[in-house]
């Protein structure tokens, strides 16, 4: 009796891993680096006139953020097409120092997203859809005080303030497709668990717009790819 107990777990085991194994080589990644070919606009310095003990004397803006060997930085890379489970991700947006932190970042459709300010002065956070429509439109007076939002529409919501702060922007990208990942500050980025099968990349940055390219995800593989974006 204890043999044939033993062989019962030993094959229940057996098949366990069998469709383990099946699963985990039924999924690839993407890894790789978007690029920036060309030379960067100038940075744009703002005068501070207003509440500058919060927020300084002077802004930079810049409409690109470059590291190592002109990786980009802050960029939103999607796989279009591959089928999965959306995450369950919610997102969050301060202000600090009389900027919006983080300046991208990236949610599936659906998510919340949790609005405060960590700053003395009167800020407002004011979404655009891209026809120029507002999303939200959330003032938040008091230190610490939060405010949440559904974001229910897929696409890019372009945040300014206006409480006087023109130099304040950023953007949230909602988006329906599960497998995504936002570029480290040296254009790095890694999607796991892609469902094998061809694709397109696609790849979002701020100044640049969108671009796509063809992508295969092999199973069992990691796949490495080089996006290059080039200046206007």
């Amino acid at each position: 009796m204890k043999r044939v107990r033993a062989g019962v777990i030993m094959m229940a085991t057996l098949s366990n891993f069998a469709i383990f194994s099946s699963g985990l080589y039924a999924q690839g990644t993407l890894s790789g680096r978007v690029i920036f070919d060309g030379t960067p606009p100038a940075v744009e310095k703002v005068e501070v006139k207003s509440d500058m003990a919060v927020c300084g004397k002077e802004k930079e803006v810049r409409k690109i953020l470059l590291g190592a060997d002109q990786g980009v930085a802050n960029a939103v890379v999607r796989v279009i097409g591959a089928k999965g489970a959306m995450p369950s991700k919610d997102g969050s947006l301060d202000q600090v120092n009389c900027e919006f932190v983080p300046h991208v970042q990236v949610t599936p459709v659906g998510a919340k997203l949790k609005i405060t300010s960590s700053d003395s002065v009167l800020h407002n956070s004011h979404g655009f859809y891209e026809d120029n429509s507002t999303a939200f439109n959330i003032a938040v007076p008091i230190v610490g005080m939060e405010v949440s939002h559904k974001m229910d529409k897929p696409g890019v919501v372009r945040l300014r303030c206006d409480a006087g702060h023109t130099w304040m922007s950023g953007y949230i990208f909602v988006t329906e497709e599960p497998f995504y990942a936002l570029t480290d500050a040296d254009g790095n980025f890694n999607i796991k668990g892609i469902p094998a099968g061809s694709y397109e990349i696609e790849v979002w940055q701020e100044w640049l717009g969108k671009i796509r390219q063809p992508v295969m995800v092999k199973e069992g593989a990691a796949e490495k790819v080089e996006i290059h974006l080039k200046g206007a």
